[in-house]
């Protein structure tokens, strides 16, 4: 055997021994994540990247509900908003306003058919269905402690920790979100095998009610909850609780683990007109075109500020101020907010809200919403027409 064999072989062995301890390591879950992420031209996940997991289906109803159209240039982006979106690498933007879509564009590989991940919007979904579930008996309220359905919490504040804590983001995990370091316990949640026993070796805080910090870890175990007191996946649970009475046009779905749990922080699947529809949901707080899902007291509380004057119950929260730089008027809005700039927005009182898929937003300042949301969302709140009859 000459030396080149030789060392080959050594070569091999090394590579097969190293793959051997990956796998049976913490870090397991790195060869999906290089290979979903960097091996596909991305520093981070993306809005496509529901083809490297398995899905849990959330399906619409045989015949879904058409948006009206009642299209107009008069709603079309600024020049300067148009800027803002195409830097920024805009998938799809919707305005619809009095149940009508006004305007609908798309670009970047992403179509009207396209199914695009909601990343963290899929966090006010989330909270949404455990709020029918509260109605429907199955949870006893928001106060319920998350240790009676998922018995491997631990840690200092773990026998403290209630579903309000969650999605309220003041659970105090031992939990550091980043979307970019792919030896996080973010990266490990997502690619990871199984996001349960990720999630629960994280230890509870002493902290707990007494500070803002947004971790997904907490999102996730509120689905654990969820599903531990319906006894259905999440996905099957959207279907039918959310997916069936919003009329959806098109299945959603959900990106699952390798042992069937749904990344409930992250990753619902669907298309921007049918994430319109949720929110409409947010809109008519609870009606979903005719039919009362939730009570509408839920979104009092859900938008009412915790901590963070920012965030209420996984919602975000804030006002778009006049374009008039001698005014002080402002117009509240609350909205979903997802990674790489997934936006729901919708405006109380102006019967208006604006979707935007895409693959970034740029920088925020601190824990502020960028400046590309703040830009849209203020240029559309003082749009004309913006009254509601």
């Amino acid at each position: 055997m000459n030396a080149f064999v030789k060392k080959l072989i050594g070569t091999l062995v090394t590579l097969g021994l190293l793959y051997v301890l990956i796998q049976a390591s913490w870090y397991n879950y790195l060869f999906k994540g290089v290979y979903s992420t960097y091996l596909q031209g991305h520093t981070t996940a993306n809005l496509f990247d529901a083809a490297y997991f398995d899905q849990g289906i959330i399906h619409a109803p045989p015949v879904g509900m058409p948006w009206p159209e009642a299209k107009s240039l008069e709603w079309a982006p600024s020049t300067a908003v148009q800027h803002t979106l195409d830097i920024y690498e805009t998938g799809a933007f919707l305005v619809i306003y009095q149940d009508s879509i006004r305007y609908e564009d798309y670009g970047h590989k992403v179509m009207k058919s396209s199914r695009t991940n909601s990343f963290s919007m899929a966090k006010s979904i989330l909270t949404m269905m455990v709020e029918v579930a509260i109605e429907s008996g199955d949870l006893p309220g928001w106060d319920a402690l998350a240790m009676d359905y998922v018995k491997q919490l631990h840690g200092p504040g773990a026998s403290r920790l209630t579903l309000a804590h969650l999605t309220g983001m003041v659970a105090d995990l031992d939990w550091d979100e980043d979307y970019y370091n792919p030896f996080g316990i973010t990266a490990k949640a997502v690619y990871g095998r199984d996001l349960r026993a990720t999630v629960t070796r994280c230890a509870v805080g002493d902290q707990v009610g007494q500070r803002y910090a947004y971790q997904s870890g907490a999102t996730a175990l509120l689905g654990f909850c969820l599903e531990e007191a319906t006894g259905m996946p999440l996905h099957e649970y959207a279907s039918e609780k959310l997916w069936f009475p919003l009329g959806a046009e098109m299945d959603a779905s959900w990106h699952l683990d390798d042992v069937g749990a749904a990344i409930s922080f992250s990753c619902f699947n669907a298309t921007a007109r049918d994430f319109a529809r949720i929110g409409h949901l947010v809109l008519n707080q609870g009606n979903a075109f005719g039919k009362q899902l939730m009570d509408s007291s839920f979104f009092a509380t859900a938008t009412d500020p915790g901590l963070a004057k920012f965030y209420g119950y996984s919602f975000w929260l804030g006002d778009a101020p006049s374009p008039d730089p001698t005014s002080e008027a402002t117009r509240p809005f609350v909205a979903l907010r997802g990674h790489l700039g997934q936006w729901i927005i919708t405006f109380p009182g102006l019967d208006l809200i604006i979707v935007r898929t895409g693959h970034a937003e740029g920088p925020a300042v601190g824990e502020a919403l960028p400046a590309s949301f703040m830009a849209v969302a203020s240029a559309y709140a003082w749009k004309l027409p913006v009254a509601s009859p």
